[in-house]
């Protein structure tokens, strides 16, 4: 027993320099252990985030987040019920310068397609033969196909009857005031030009100058002159526009006022809360200046 316990005694005992050796490798590989724990502590530089990515993470949670509200799908009611109910169409001859509205839905237009022939009316257009339909770009070309051979355009003659004998040089008409009767007596005005220019004046609201009779369909520039010495105006009667109060729908329907024009004008408006001086419309790139030198004689704040 003894042999044995001198034998492993012999076995395990350790030089002097053999201790130091085992405690060196022990704190070697302690001080390998703790290593990453204190590099990461001291001396790790953490890089500062991407603010792209940072953007970008903000706006992937803002879409987790948001929820669209659910739409309630109404039943359309009133004109635009009216719009989408199929409608019974029927065939019977008409004239395109004077058919009503109604009437043109009876032959299967939607009430949009009729509005939009009866306005191409208003502003002076005229239909001379069936083909002229096709200017109606809302009409599809089925329905214009269907249309075209119950077409049945009564002639009108744009000039005064050559019969009836007026002394011409003591004629004198105020434009914003007159009636059709009163324009015929102008020398080159017929029932159809006389139309034009009254349909034209509502939607402008009265001229302010002979020279707009020239944007009047059809007017030639030898017809205005022609009628220089027998018209005058009267500004008092123009229709004044209040920018402040017009709403979106009325002020787009003005023949100086496209539709993206009126839209830039109401938005800037809800903005700006109110127009003080008309020449913000300009300044502010609403209006080309032209358009607005125009437009100008119809506003009022």
């Amino acid at each position: 027993m003894k042999r044995i316990w001198g034998s492993v005694k012999s076995f395990l005992y350790f030089s002097r320099g053999e201790r130091n050796g085992t405690i060196i490798l022990v704190l070697l590989l302690l001080l390998f252990a703790v290593a990453p724990y204190l590099y990461k502590k001291y001396f790790n530089v953490v890089s500062p985030p991407d603010p792209m990515l940072v953007q970008k993470a903000d706006s992937f949670f803002l879409t987790l987040q948001y929820h669209e509200p659910e739409k309630v799908i109404e039943p359309p009611s009133g004109i635009e019920a009216e719009m989408e109910l199929p409608r019974t169409k029927k065939s019977f001859l008409f004239d395109p310068n004077t058919v009503s509205l109604d009437s043109l839905m009876e032959l299967g237009l939607s009430r949009k397609q009729a509005e939009v022939l009866v306005k191409y009316r208003s502003k002076g257009g005229r239909f001379r033969t069936p083909d002229d339909i096709d200017k109606i770009f809302v009409i599809d070309s089925a329905t214009k196909a269907r249309l075209k051979p119950l077409v049945r355009i009564a002639p009108v003659t744009d000039t005064i009857s050559h019969d009836r004998v007026i002394d011409t040089k003591s004629i004198l008409v105020e434009l914003n005031g007159a009636d059709t009767l009163s324009l015929l007596k102008l020398k080159g005005i017929g029932s159809n030009y006389a139309k034009r220019i009254v349909g034209y004046r509502n939607l402008l609201g009265g001229f302010y100058s002979i020279d707009q009779l020239g944007e009047v369909y059809g007017f030639t520039p030898q017809l205005v002159d022609q009628l220089r010495p027998n018209i005058y105006i009267d500004t008092t009667r123009i229709r004044k526009i209040n920018i402040n109060l017009i709403k979106y729908d009325d002020l787009r329907t003005h023949p100086y006022v496209n539709d993206y024009q009126a839209k830039a004008i109401i938005y800037y408006r809800s903005q700006k809360g109110t127009i003080k001086a008309l020449d913000e419309l300009w300044q502010n790139k609403l209006l080309p200046r032209d358009r607005f030198e125009k437009l100008k004689h119809y506003l009022d704040l």
